[in-house]
């Protein structure tokens, strides 16, 4: 599967207004287009931002000059989001920050990501300070692991 231009992909998003390209980007992976795609699906989340390497997804923004930056800050008291960094020719997915202000969401997110990736991807977890979330997550998708 070859990778998308920008404007075919924008295109075919649902709400796309609330997807921010960063101008370094000139195509889009498939695993980047089937993870952003999972991610709009969860209902609270509104805004995606797409970088050549990551995906930040959240129900929440913070402006930073410029840029519109989703938030996925631990342990943020209203924001559900996540940050992945996207290693194709690794085949892996990494988790950088994951919160949830709402029970359930966090779960959400990390099936979305497992959902997108292919079954010979790896999803990794950079640090685990989570008091039991990652443990839980992976105990049911044994595709995770800590590093």
């Amino acid at each position: 599967m070859s990778n998308i231009t920008i404007e075919a992909w924008k295109a075919e998003l649902p709400e796309s207004e609330k997807i921010f390209v960063s101008a370094g980007v000139k195509k889009i992976h498939p695993v980047m287009d089937r993870t952003v795609n999972h991610l709009l699906e969860i209902d609270l989340i509104q805004y995606v931002r797409v970088t050549p390497s990551d995906i930040q997804a959240s129900s929440a923004i913070a402006i930073k000059g410029k840029a519109k930056i989703p938030i996925s800050t631990p342990y943020h008291p209203t924001a559900i989001g996540v940050h992945l960094i996207l290693k194709p020719t690794e085949k892996s997915v990494l988790f950088y920050e994951i919160t949830s202000s709402t029970n359930g969401y966090g779960e959400k997110m990390v099936k979305a990501v497992i959902d997108s990736i292919p079954e010979d991807w790896d999803a990794l977890v950079i640090m685990d300070y989570s008091d039991g979330f990652w443990g839980k997550m992976i105990e049911r998708h044994d595709r995770i692991s800590i590093i």
